[in-house]
């Protein structure tokens, strides 16, 4: 029995010493370090995306797509005279559909009550400033409600600049490692772009409601507010470095 414990404790003091050779001879051989990245840069946005839904309703699908349509071209024809150019403007999406009604054992009713007709249009413009004016128009022009977007024209300059401050904070962290180290740090050996040219599009924030279902809005008396934020572009890297 005690042949068996002295056997034993033998074979952990062997593991022990093999794996803080191993551990040794590691370090030893470390002739690098790796560390990741990442740089951001603010910007203010350049674009705004004023999206304009339209809602109508009729006895048939015809005739709520016609009353749809007719409200769509004025909402279009009123935001080019306010300066929105014809190539900015999209059509998201439109449909239309049935609308029935339910009796308490739910069941459905034969016939629609009434057909719904969706249409959301788009409406991009470098007048950012102004963009709160650009919803105003569309609801007095017959929108049923409206959102908007905020975002860059063109990221790539701003994320050259941030994969740029993304290397600049690898080095600074690989010199601090190196220092704690006692090593000196040497040339890079390999960079790796972990991030794509992306951004982020920052939803605005409203000092009131510009959805017709949701709040009472009097087109009347303007002018929807709107505050935003800079959008924030990244960009990550991993990079090695050798040791002098």
């Amino acid at each position: 029995m005690k042949k068996s414990f002295k056997t034993a404790i033998s074979l952990l003091l062997a593991a022990v010493m093999v794996f803080g050779i191993s551990v040794t001879a590691f370090a030893e051989s470390t002739d690098g370090i790796t560390v990741n990245g990442r740089g951001i840069v603010s910007v203010e946005p350049d674009t705004a995306t004023i999206y304009a839904n339209i809602e109508t309703r009729g006895a048939t699908a015809s005739q709520a797509q016609d009353e749809n349509n007719k409200v769509s071209s004025a909402v279009i024809s009123s935001m080019k005279k306010a300066g929105i150019a014809e190539d900015r403007i999209l059509t998201e999406y439109s449909y239309v559909s049935p609308y029935y009604d339910y009796d308490n054992q739910g069941k459905r009713s034969e016939q629609p009550v009434y057909f719904r007709a969706y249409t959301t249009l788009s409406f991009a413009t470098s007048d950012v400033e102004n963009a709160g004016a650009f919803i105003d128009t569309a609801l007095k022009a017959g929108a049923t409600g409206s959102d908007i977007s905020f975002s860059l024209e063109n990221s790539a300059v701003y994320y050259a600049q941030a994969l740029k401050n993304a290397i600049k904070t690898a080095g600074d962290s690989a010199a601090v490692i190196a220092e704690s180290c006692g090593r000196s740090l040497g040339p890079v050996k390999s960079v790796v772009e972990t991030s794509s040219n992306n951004y982020t599009t920052e939803t605005s924030g409203m000092s009131k409601s510009v959805n017709a279902e949701m709040a009472d809005y009097d087109a009347s008396e303007g002018s929807t507010v709107i505050n935003y934020d800079k959008i924030d572009i990244t960009a990550r890297v991993t990079v090695t470095y050798s040791f002098n």
